[in-house]
Formats: structure tokens, sequence, C-alpha cells
């Protein structure tokens, strides 16, 4: 109800704006179910007004979201992406996506980004004697937490040195008690929550990034890891194979594929020359393609261009 609240009220105060002719440009980050509706009706208003709308998609189950919409609900959001200016999206595959669902949309590929660490501060590879493995983002099933820990279970039997950091929220509970249950809680640590200079931290110590997810768009949190010069093993979903280049910056897998999964984790536990060679090269690709430097001139282009003709 107070979401509901703020809502009306935000809206409320957009249609002032509007009617001052205080608006130049509105640019909307919407993801699925609720929040795409709620952003589609800030964006349309505009639109009626002459206002240039960025319509930007974030959803990493947005495919999902539409496809198990009734046919005319699925044809409202095609005329609703049509409708915007410009629809930007991560990836080159939520580019075909949308598409394909609303072919007169006039669609932009926009990565997310990441501002460049120095790699001063970034902890020397295995000098614990460990192989630390990190995760980083919502404790569940989408996100293939209740995959990483049977096959940690399994790499942590041909590799003993390693050790597991999970970092976020969501159904810690059941994850810890999957943990118990395996025979490995005294080698995997439920961090919670992270942010700010606790997560440079995890990110600076770890040697292995792993995120094995059965959606997303772009993961800001892979750009992360490979920011700070990590190779990750992740799985062949959304942008992601647009963002880890196969046995280059780090090994992909099948979303549920425990076994590839525990074999990724074995082949770059075991291989420290092979940690360092797709460690540079997935810094390489940040600097080149997602860092601040690089995207945020892209985006301050496309506001220039839409502001010159509205």
């Amino acid at each position: 109800m107070l979401r509901l609240a703020t809502a009306a009220k935000t809206f409320l105060r957009f249609i002032s704006l509007l009617v001052r002719r205080r608006v130049s440009l509105v640019h909307c980050h919407a993801a699925m179910k609720g929040s795409f509706w709620r952003k589609s009706l800030f964006a349309l208003v505009a639109r009626m007004a002459g206002i240039p709308v960025i319509f930007h998609l974030h959803g990493s189950e947005m495919r999902t979201f539409v496809d198990n919409q009734p046919i005319v609900l699925r044809r409202l959001i095609a005329w609703i992406l049509a409708k915007q200016s410009v629809v930007v999206v991560l990836s080159q595959s939520w580019f075909s996506y949308v598409k394909s669902i609303s072919p007169l949309a006039n669609v932009v590929v926009l990565p997310n980004y990441v501002d460049l660490q120095d790699l001063r501060y970034k902890v020397a590879d295995n000098v614990s004697g460990n192989v630390q493995l990190l995760f980083l983002g919502l404790v569940g099933t989408r996100k293939g937490v209740y995959d990483l820990l049977p096959a940690f279970k399994d790499a942590l039997s041909q590799v003993p040195t390693l050790r597991l950091n999970i970092g976020g929220n969501g159904e810690v509970d059941h994850a810890q008690a999957l943990a118990l249950e395996l025979n490995i809680a005294d080698r995997v640590v439920f961090s919670g929550w992270v942010s700010g200079e606790e997560k440079m931290e995890l990110l600076k110590m770890a040697q292995i990034y792993v995120l094995p997810s059965y959606n997303e768009g772009l993961p800001v949190s892979l750009l992360e890891a490979m920011n700070w010069q990590m190779p990750v093993i992740s799985t062949r979903v959304g942008g992601i194979p647009e963002l880890v280049r196969e046995g280059v910056d780090g090994l992909l897998v099948d979303a549920g594929d425990r076994a590839a999964l525990s074999s990724a984790i074995v082949k770059l536990a075991l291989d420290a020359d092979m940690r360092l060679k797709m460690g540079m090269a997935a810094r390489g690709q940040v600097e080149q393609k997602f860092s601040k430097q690089v995207v945020l001139p892209k985006l301050e282009d496309l506001y220039r261009s839409l502001i010159s003709i509205k």
C-alpha cells in the first residue's frame, strides 16, 4: 500500500513537471512485472507530451515475464516498447529478443559498466595458501546457489584448499542448511549482504568468481570481478557469453550442469597460470568495452541526440 501511495504521489509530481515544461528527457529504468508496468505509465505520458523517452530494460527475467502474459498483454508490451524514443538493452542477445517481440521498437545496446579499480590493491593470488571462490548475489535458485554448493563439494574432494565465500541476502538459512547437509559448512562462509568497502575487500581477496545463474541481463557482479582482474565461471545465459569469452576471460557452463560447474572450478583452482592469464584478459575486456570511461560517453551522446530532435 505504501509503495502504491508513493508511486501515485511521484506520478502526480511528474505530471506537474510536464505541465510546467520542466522536463526535456525521461530515462526510465525498468525491470519486469510491476516495475515494467509502472515505468510504462510514466513513459507513455511523457511521449504523449512530446518528451523523448529512453526505456532502459534491466530485468533478468524479462523473457519469462513477457512469454507468460496472455496474448493481449504481449501485444500491449510490444506496443509500449514501439512507442518509446529508444529502448536500451544490455546486450546483443537482448537486442534480438526485444526486436522479436516488438519489431518496430528502436532498440540500442548499451551495456552495464564499472569504474576501473586500482589493481595495486589486489591481493596476490593464493597468498594464503587457499584458493578463494567468491559468489555475490541473491541467494536462491535463480542465481544457481543450490547448484554451486554441491558442485563445490565435488571440487573440494579434488582440491582441498578451496574456500567459498557467499555474499548476499535471500534464502541464506536454506543455503546454510544445505552446506551443513553436504558437510562443507567449515569451507563455506556466508557473509550476508555486502556493499561498499566490505564488498571491495571480498573482491580483492578472491581468486575465482562464480555465478551459475539461470537468468541474467548483463550482471554487474561479473563486471566487478573482472574489473579486479579475476577469472570467472558462469553460465551461457542472457548477455553473459558476450561479456565472458569462453577460455579467454573465464569458463562457461550450461545452467544447472553441476558436473561441468565442478570441473570448471577444479580446472581453474589447479592452474594458477591460467587464472592469471584469464584474469588479465578479463580486466582488458572491461577496460575496452565495459568501463565508465567507455560507456558513459555513449549514453551522453544518446541524451544529446534525443534532446536535439525534441
